[in-house]
C-alpha cells in the first residue's frame, strides 16, 4: 500500500466523480488510481450510494491492478 496520497481524491473525491451520468468518465478516474486506500473509499462510497455493479467490478479489477504491479516490485527488488 501506498503512503502518500492519491491525487485523484483531492480533484475527483467519490461523490463527484462517482456521481457521472457515463461509465466512461468514471472508468477513466479509476484507471488513474494508484492506491489501495483510494479504490477501498470508491468501492465504500459506490456500495452505499449508487451500487452499480459495472463499476463496482473495475474498482476490484483496478484494486488487483494494482496488488499484481506491488508484487512484481516487490519480486524486482528481491532480485
Amino acid at each position: 500500500m501506498s503512503d502518500t496520497p492519491d491525487p485523484i481524491l483531492d480533484k475527483l473525491p467519490p461523490e463527484r466523480l462517482l456521481d457521472a451520468d457515463h461509465l466512461q468518465p468514471i472508468v477513466a478516474g479509476i484507471n488513474c488510481m494508484h492506491s489501495m486506500e483510494t479504490i477501498q473509499q470508491y468501492l465504500a462510497y459506490e456500495n452505499k450510494h449508487q451500487n452499480r455493479t459495472p463499476v463496482q467490478s473495475r474498482l476490484r479489477e483496478r484494486a488487483r491492478e494494482i496488488r499484481r504491479d506491488e508484487s512484481d516490485a516487490e519480486e524486482q527488488a528481491i532480485v
